[in-house]
């Protein structure tokens, strides 16, 4: 019984088999299915189905009944051919051009140039060649093109083979351009005549000079130390350059023959250029060469975005060139790394919102006058090197944010040393708000990073606010104290949040004496969080004067950083988060601009805080023990500075920082510190034991004497701060 179902079995598939061979052969021998009909897949022709080609096929296929013999087609059947590897403009332009040709009422079908290894090329029915393919006819178009030594948009050839070349940004043109002649030329029966229709590129500064000669004197070297990708920056500036003028200067390495009289010289390529290992860069032009750029890859992008692409060629980040210049002069100039050197940073949050993934929005945030952020991307590939490039053009430091303690090993060093070996990586974040049981694998991991690397090991540690089973300790002081003892670290964080919506945290100022007096006893530099946005309830949006009154507070208490939480809104299901800098839909909201001014005014500062790095401490003035609101303002570590400020003379309640050269020069900030939610000026009189003051406010200064009796007087808007520099 089993033997005759198997045989009754292999006969009825025999029979299947028998029908499928005969009904194949009558469908071969009928007209081709147009593409993307349901008897496409089965014709021999029609290979792989590509779903974003609009019914594009390709000539692969490893079917023995592929039709290839025009004769075996319908001869109205147009066949468009691109390049099997052509660029998506060409790939673009072919669909283009089928809807133009099926609107004229022409069958149309597209198909790649593809062919099996040594198989013969044979043509379809009436093919319309577009972009470089393998048939002889396209070969020999662009061969004739670039044998004329000019620079076609475009080349169309009409006739017994129909061959569209253009440039990428002129393909399409010219589709639409041969789609119109050809239904003309097929309309008065014209078909055989050859007609070709081609466009000279206009170069929008031909004859460009660089320095007073012309572009082709030019060459551009590289540094022998460029890995490829490096490379193909300056490849890039001399595409752009092409495009320009139509000259392309060369790209050669620094121990290979340069080619012309003149030379951009990059980097370390030059001897002139500067070695530190930071991101400043030069610019010299020495009557024969140009140096251009610094001691490392990253001050070369700086110089060479900043100074040439973006600068000279005025190039959007779009990299398009509305008017470029006909002549190109550039000034000599030695450009700093600023930001690597500040006394005080300003830091962007970007990590907890919408994807911080373009250079659009790295320059919105330098914009904004931002010196550093806070960024996921280290273990990101693709990710990486942009926000490396990007921040290095726009003079920004990182901290990565996606480097945990728990992932740092022998294995971290080598996967990830393309996203630390940059003078712009500032530091590693480890640990947000840790139990104190973990302190000690942070003392391991903080000796790891300091031994292997030049990042600084970060770690953010909890408010006063957390409770016992947060901290892991009895108390907040003990927490801080065993942080320091055990981990032992280079820099220190806290986050302390202060804007309530009653008015301000209670616990704010003695949060930041307990915790700067610990960075100040071992002389650790500390970042303070900003709170930047409403998070809950509790807390409100902070105004312009909220923002500027913490960054004058916790400076006044020796920080060396400020850091926006947030710079873009967070998404959380835990927290209610309304919009912060950047909203939702990546606009700017008013705290953008508001930080942007308070950003420029700390910057035109820094130079000022600079000459006096050391803080000895904090102190206040006029604050009332009895006073509810006043409780923020309570601290017990007040420092004595009497010795400089003899006597202060105001009703407002003030903050004072207290801040030294290290030698006999002393300065101070004076804070308004009257409530937020109320508009009150401060009017301050002091009475120094220098005999002037230098007073600097909203990024200006003002030398000011004593009066009559001996005071200076200083009227502080609300939540503005000052900083004073005492004349001996």
């Amino acid at each position: 019984m089993k033997r005759f179902s198997l045989l009754a079995v292999t006969m009825l598939f025999c029979a299947v088999s028998l029908l499928l061979v005969f009904a194949g052969c009558e469908r071969s021998a009928t007209t081709e299915p147009s593409i993307g009909s349901p008897d496409a897949a089965a014709s021999g022709n029609s290979g792989k189905q590509d779903p974003d080609a609009e019914g594009e096929t390709s000539a692969k296929t490893d079917s023995p009944e592929t039709v290839n013999d025009p004769a075996e087609a319908e001869s109205d059947v147009l066949t468009i051919v691109r390049g099997d590897n052509s660029s998506a403009a060409v790939t673009e332009a072919a669909k283009s051009l089928r809807r133009l040709l099926e609107s004229r009422n022409f069958q149309v079908d597209i198909k790649t140039d593809w062919v099996k290894r040594g198989e013969e090329i044979k043509p379809y029915p009436n093919e319309i060649l577009i972009g470089p393919t393998n048939r002889p006819a396209s070969e020999e178009l662009h061969a004739e093109m670039a044998e004329t030594g000019e620079t076609y948009d475009y080349f169309i050839r009409l006739g017994a083979v129909n061959c569209i070349a253009g440039t990428d940004d002129c393909i399409g043109e010219a589709a639409e351009l041969f789609a119109d002649e050809y239904a003309a030329l097929r309309a008065a029966g014209n078909t055989e005549e050859t007609k070709e229709m081609k466009r000279v590129h206009v170069f929008p500064a031909q004859g460009m000079t660089l320095c007073g000669a012309d572009l082709s004197e030019w060459s551009i070297v590289c540094p022998v130390v460029y890995h490829k990708e490096d490379r193909e920056e300056l490849e890039l500036l001399a595409s752009l350059f092409y495009e320009a003028c139509g000259k392309r200067p060369a790209v050669v390495g620094a121990s290979e023959t340069v080619p012309t009289s003149h030379a951009m010289i990059f980097g370390t390529a030059s001897k002139l250029t500067p070695r530190e290992w930071d991101l400043s860069y030069i610019v010299h032009y020495d009557g024969k060469d140009l140096h251009i750029g610094g001691g490392n890859l990253w001050a070369d992008l700086r110089a060479l975005y900043n100074e040439l692409i973006y600068g000279a060629l005025g190039a959007g980040i779009d990299l398009s060139m509305p008017n470029p210049p006909l002549s190109i002069e550039l000034e000599d100039k030695t450009v700093p790394d600023v930001n690597g050197h500040r006394a005080f940073s300003v830091s962007a949050w970007v990590t907890s919102g919408d994807a911080y993934n373009t250079e659009a929005q790295v320059k919105e945030t330098a914009e904004a006058g931002f010196t550093k952020i806070s960024v996921s991307g280290l273990t990101n590939d693709s990710l990486r090197r942009n926000i490396m490039k990007w921040c290095a053009i726009y003079d920004l430091e990182i901290l990565w944010a996606d480097a945990h303690y728990t992932s740092i090993g022998e294995n971290f060093w080598t996967r990830y040393s393309a996203g630390l070996d940059a003078p712009h990586i500032w530091g590693l974040y480890l640990c947000d708000e840790p139990n104190s049981s973990i302190f000690p694998d942070l003392a391991r991991c903080a000796q790891e990073v300091a031994g292997e690397s030049l990042q600084v090991p970060f770690i953010n540690l909890f408010p006063n606010y957390a409770n016992q089973q947060q901290l892991g300790n009895r108390n907040y002081g003990e927490h801080i104290d065993e942080f320091f003892s055990t981990v032992e670290p280079p820099y220190a964080s806290v986050d302390i949040y202060p804007c309530d919506t009653s008015g301000l945290y209670s616990g704010y100022m003695d949060n930041l004496d307990v915790f700067a007096s610990a960075c100040r006893r071992t002389k650790t530099p500390f970042s303070v969080y900003l709170q930047s946005v409403s998070f809950a309830a509790s807390k409100r949006t902070p105004s312009e004067k909220d923002l500027e009154w913490q960054t004058w507070c916790i400076r006044s208490f020796g920080a060396s950083e400020a850091i926006y939480f947030t710079y873009i809104t967070p998404y959380s299901t835990a927290e209610d988060f309304k919009p912060a800098l950047i909203d939702h839909d990546l606009k700017r909201t008013d705290r953008w601009y508001a930080a942007q001014k308070i950003n420029g005014e700390f910057a035109a500062l820094d130079p000022a805080f600079a000459r006096y790095p050391e803080n000895l401490g904090a102190f206040t003035a006029n604050v009332s023990k009895s006073n509810v609101s006043q409780a923020f303002m309570r601290f017990t570590g007040q420092y004595d500075f009497s010795a400089v400020l003899e006597e202060i003379d105001s009703e407002s309640p003030l903050l004072f920082g207290c801040f030294t050269d290290g030698a006999d020069g002393y300065a101070f900030t004076v804070v308004n510190c009257e409530n937020l939610l109320r508009d009150k000026t401060a009017e301050v009189r002091l009475k120094l034991s220098g005999k002037a003051l230098t007073v600097w406010q909203n990024g200006n200064s003002s030398r000011l004497e004593p009066d009559g009796e001996g005071y200076v007087s200083v009227s502080l808007a609300c939540g503005e701060g000052a900083f004073c520099e005492v004349e001996q």
